[in-house]
């Protein structure tokens, strides 16, 4: 499942960042995996931090600048190998974070997954309803980033199922998290089972 954190959440939308899409750059497959069904760094609940060279004031948005064979520009419009022909593509978000790992400054917890097709292997590009139904965002797009509030979280989140009172900090996963005395980035407060834990954050 793609989803670590779950639908139970109380946060301000001031404490959202929209201004990063999730960064794309070393997808290889043409997003083959990026569907609800499998887990990875498109899943909604990673821990993320902004990409080296990727800050606001930069463009807000582009087209061009991928090459022919970018997967990316696969995904949002034609492709072409040879010269003088134009393309039609959709635009994207430049600015991107990626999975944070131990030592990084992470920025927060992604609210939504990153889906490039549905369970029938068709494009959610086509098909907007079913990506909104699906509370995801196309590869590209924005993805909502929360920096702090009171979120329920997946035992998928975390490199090792915590326990009540743990601190959080990033783990050696990159954007997970784990239970440590000297964690800084928010705490457990409660859980349900083995699989389930009420956390505050504050990135």
């Amino acid at each position: 499942m793609a989803k670590r954190i779950l639908p139970y959440r109380d946060y301000s939308e001031h404490d959202v960042l929209n201004l990063f899409s999730l960064d794309t750059s070393t997808e290889a497959a043409g997003f083959a995996g990026w569907t609800e069904v499998a887990s990875g760094d498109h899943d909604s609940g990673v821990v993320v931090k902004v990409k080296t060279g990727e800050l606001p004031g930069d463009l807000p948005g582009g087209l061009s600048e991928h090459a022919s064979g970018d997967e990316l520009r696969k995904y949002l419009g034609a492709s072409p190998t040879s010269a003088h022909i134009g393309y039609n593509a959709y635009p994207y978000n430049g600015m991107t974070v990626e999975p944070a790992g131990v030592g990084d400054v992470a920025v927060g917890i992604t609210l939504r997954e990153t889906l490039a097709y549905d369970e029938n292997g068709e494009k959610l590009l086509y098909y907007k309803q079913k990506l909104d139904e699906a509370q995801a965002v196309l590869p590209g797009q924005t993805v909502p980033v929360l920096t702090r509030g009171l979120v329920l979280l997946d035992v998928s989140a975390f490199a090792a199922a915590p326990s009540i009172g743990d601190n959080l900090q990033i783990s050696a996963t990159d954007g997970k998290l784990e239970g440590d005395a000297a964690g800084t980035l928010g705490s457990v407060i409660a859980k349900s089972g083995s699989d389930k834990f009420l956390c505050k954050i504050s990135f």
